[in-house]
């Protein structure tokens, strides 16, 4: 099968940085704003760079998921993600070489389809390929421990 290669898509934001810890992002003509908290000379007004990463994986893993079910026309909704990652602070600290920021990250799906069990593994299959941040994640070393609990309807 010849892969063609599909123009890239650009993907602009612009940032503030009005103070050493916030910074204020547009995008689309959206707004969000990124904060450290006061412990580390941040305001509290938002969430952090990391926080604000693992956010994005929730969204995407959202996204994506749907859309794969989408495509193969299997009724799914997500009723809520929960993620945790590990943070291993000691590159930030200077303490130690961390090539792996976050080594391990727990995700949590609760979802309710009209679909089978395997339309379910066959959705999770191509979202570990598809979604971007996840991708990312695992392509930089960490390892995402998924945990779905799905109702059937």
């Amino acid at each position: 099968m010849k892969v063609t290669q599909k123009p890239l898509i650009r993907v602009a934001l612009e940032g503030r940085c009005p103070t050493m810890s916030l910074t204020e992002v547009r995008v689309r003509g959206h707004s969000f704003v990124i904060d450290e908290p006061p412990y580390r000379h941040g305001t509290d007004v938002g969430p952090t760079p990391l926080e604000t990463m693992l956010g994005a994986l929730v969204g995407c893993t959202n996204v994506i998921a749907r859309r794969i079910a989408h495509e193969l026309g299997v009724d799914l909704k997500i009723d809520g993600i929960e993620v945790i990652g590990m943070l291993d602070h000691r590159g930030i600290d200077q303490e130690a070489d961390v090539p792996v920021p976050f080594p391990t990250i727990d995700l949590k799906v609760k979802a309710t389809t009209g679909g089978t069990e395997a339309d379910m593994a066959e959705i999770r299959r191509q979202l570990n390929l598809r979604c971007p941040m996840s991708v990312i994640l695992r392509q930089a070393g960490s390892t995402i421990n998924e945990d779905w609990t799905v109702s059937y309807r």
